[in-house]
């Protein structure tokens, strides 16, 4: 078999809605085979799953490795022997991250929240628009395009909500598309090795040509941060914009879950509390090691 052309790699702990798995790795087979269609590749895209544990059944998906509990737990136990981790029972997204990374083959990876999906260019993703202003292609199609013609490094999508067409939410997602679109005009700027500026991309799906997620790759255990559970999107992103360029493909559409990252309704308090409460971690991303989310309002 041929390398493929992408990897697409995501992790999952207690993710126990069947329905939703069914939904999400639909779309994704879907949005797969559309891109293979089209451009007469087939098997060029695969899907790597680090089950953290406490999931449901993962549906098949053609080209697709589930990376069992118990494997995932080896690689934990091997952080830690190395040093990588200083406690047992650490556990964050970005451990599952680069144990899916190290099973890669991929030219380009796609690092993946399991609760997203992708534009597939067919009519399905009318389900999650509701005005002619988001026109969405197939997503690995875009991002292909993108690598072909363009001197990036990497690429970051178009978020919208899945869960929910209401206003707020929508305007929610569409205000960190804009800061994300502003800061990959910036450089990285490093203070005593913490990134505090630069690129700030959302977790949630980025694109990286494997040849710089080799060179990121700390001691050989991926490039993310395994330390961290807070901001390791915006360290990864401020680091890799040390590489090159990072270009927005609007036409590349993400529909992301967003019941317990945007609020209902328009409450300005709400919103700059959530700002002011994350800020640190935004601005200092890999300051505060072995802390996990807690900014609940």
């Amino acid at each position: 078999m041929s390398q493929p052309i992408f990897s697409v790699i995501t992790t999952g702990r207690g993710e126990n809605d069947s329905d939703a798995l069914d939904e999400t790795f639909n779309n994704w087979e879907i949005a797969k085979k559309v891109f293979e269609e089209k451009t007469g590749k087939s098997h060029a895209i695969e899907f790597l799953v680090a089950d953290a544990g406490e999931n449901a059944d993962f549906p098949k998906i053609l080209d697709s490795k589930v990376i069992s509990p118990k494997k995932y737990e080896e690689y934990r136990k091997e952080l830690l022997n190395e040093r990588v981790i200083k406690y047992q029972n650490w556990d964050t997204p970005a451990i599952g991250r680069n144990l899916g990374f190290r099973h890669a083959k991929g030219k380009l990876i796609i690092f993946h929240d399991i609760d997203s999906m992708f534009s597939t260019g067919t009519d399905m993703d009318k389900d999650y628009i509701f005005s002619e202003l988001d026109e969405y292609h197939n997503y690995f199609e875009v991002m292909y395009t993108a690598f072909k013609r363009k001197d990036v490094i990497a690429t970051v999508p178009s978020l919208r909500p899945r869960d929910s067409l209401k206003l707020g939410r929508r305007f929610g997602i569409m205000g960190a598309n804009f800061l994300t679109r502003l800061s990959l005009n910036l450089p990285t700027i490093e203070i005593l090795g913490i990134p505090v500026m630069g690129a700030s991309v959302p977790g949630c799906s980025l694109t990286l040509m494997r040849e710089v997620a080799d060179q990121m790759c700390k001691n050989g255990y991926g490039p993310y941060d395994s330390e961290l559970g807070v901001s390791e999107d915006q360290k990864i992103s401020r680091l890799m914009r040390r590489h090159g360029r990072i270009s927005y493909e609007r036409a590349a559409g993400v529909f992301t879950r967003t019941i317990s990252r945007v609020s209902d309704g328009y409450d300005i308090a709400k919103s700059l509390g959530y700002a002011i409460k994350g800020s640190t971690y935004y601005i200092f991303p890999g300051l505060f090691k072995y802390r996990k989310h807690h900014l609940t309002i």
